[in-house]
């Protein structure tokens, strides 16, 4: 990648994406100024699982931007401190047609060097006794997934790019965004030689008919942590519903037989659209959820019967001891409705918008801000030549 000769960037938002293109062009020689309105990371960043999640995308392009960011969060787990547990996945199934599913990803073509394994009731149970025996068909391993505190994560990234010279305004908000300097409320003005925007929902503030014409909408989810819990789940666990929510098993032939009689037989879930992960922490404390609610806006209720849905749904594929639920939130991000991942936008020559990662930010957004100033490189060497 070629050194951006000291250019000024702006970033806006210190979620994910904003730090993520924050170090990314640091490391490609740029100065870069991050402005965040809260005193902290306080949107979906930190409001999510903590999962870095390839096995949810499909081969190709995606899913090598998702080992991509694997590699990077383990690379950033020991230079800032925080603990990314290497703990894989494990994709349980409870119908035939989910464990007929989960065979046919195995032996995709693009499969094989990947390194999932097919495992049997037993031979699951075996390794991972939390898991819930009764009616199980198999299991899908995946060795790649990660597991976050993203509170902690980001918190410690954020301090890790002070050290290596970020210069972060916090509570500070961006009202207006020129050709080349950033507005904010207080009067300030930033100038930039590029700028990116990962203000999440929040860019509507800044650019409001660009999103209105890209296609994406916001999605609240619920979402809940227990007590810490004695025994290690040992792995991410998901089953039937999950893998009808992800890209990565779309092109399995028995996938619309699967999601025909999920549709059937659960349809309460589906009108909230719940699948449920369980993901632990160092802590023990485990991440449950979730729901996904669209519209223009929502109610500011927490639904008791949306919990009681993914908690029901939970029992059907763990066996968990005794917890408490310690902890309930709302998270929001925007979500393409035509299907993109990853929507970008460039609604100023030097400005680019970033957003609608669709649930997958923790997961993509390394490889995404590479591609970014990769793109930058590029267009100031045409300039040069």
């Amino acid at each position: 990648m070629q050194n951006l000769h000291s250019e000024r960037v702006v970033i806006v938002g210190s979620g994910i994406i904003g730090l993520t293109h924050a170090l990314t062009a640091l490391e490609a020689g740029c100065k870069v100024t991050l402005v965040e309105r809260n005193s902290r990371p306080l949107g979906a960043s930190v409001r999510n699982f903590g999962t870095i999640w390839p096995v949810g995308l499909s081969f190709g392009k995606e899913r090598a931007q998702a080992l991509r960011g694997v590699q990077r969060w383990k690379e950033l787990a020991r230079d800032a401190g925080f603990i990314a547990d290497a703990c894989g996945s494990l994709s349980l199934a409870y119908r035939n047609e989910a464990w007929s599913v989960l065979q046919e990803f195995a032996f995709l073509p693009d499969s094989a060097p990947e390194g999932f394994e097919l495992l049997s009731p037993e031979e699951t149970i075996k390794r991972h006794p939390l898991a819930n025996p009764e009616g199980l068909q198999g299991a899908l391993f995946s060795p790649h997934e990660l597991c976050i505190q993203s509170a902690s994560a980001l918190n410690a990234l954020v301090a890790h790019l002070k050290s290596l010279g970020v210069n972060f305004l916090n509570q500070a908000c961006a009202i207006k965004v020129h050709d080349d300097a950033v507005e904010l409320a207080d009067g300030r003005i930033l100038p930039f030689d590029r700028c990116v925007i990962a203000a999440g929902e929040e860019m509507q503030i800044l650019f409001p008919r660009e999103l209105a014409a890209a296609h994406v909408r916001r999605c609240q989810l619920q979402m809940m942590r227990t007590s810490p819990v004695n025994q290690r789940l040992g792995t991410i666990m998901v089953s039937d519903l999950t893998l009808a929510h992800y890209p990565a098993f779309q092109d399995c032939p028995t996938m619309a037989d699967l999601q025909a009689i999920l549709h059937d037989t659960m349809p309460e879930h589906h009108q909230w659209g719940v699948h449920v992960i369980a993901a632990q922490h160092a802590d023990g404390t485990l991440t449950l959820g979730d729901s996904h609610e669209y519209g223009p806006d929502f109610t500011p209720d927490n639904w008791s019967r949306v919990n009681d849905l993914v908690l029901g749904y939970l029992s059907t594929f763990t066996r968990l001891p005794s917890y408490r639920i310690d902890s309930r939130w709302h998270g929001v991000y925007l979500k393409s409705t035509i299907g993109q991942t990853q929507v970008v936008l460039q609604p100023r020559e030097r400005v680019t918008m970033v957003t609608a990662m669709g649930g997958l930010g923790m997961t993509l957004s390394w490889g995404l801000a590479e591609r970014t100033i990769s793109m930058w490189s590029e267009s100031c060497a045409c300039t040069i030549s």
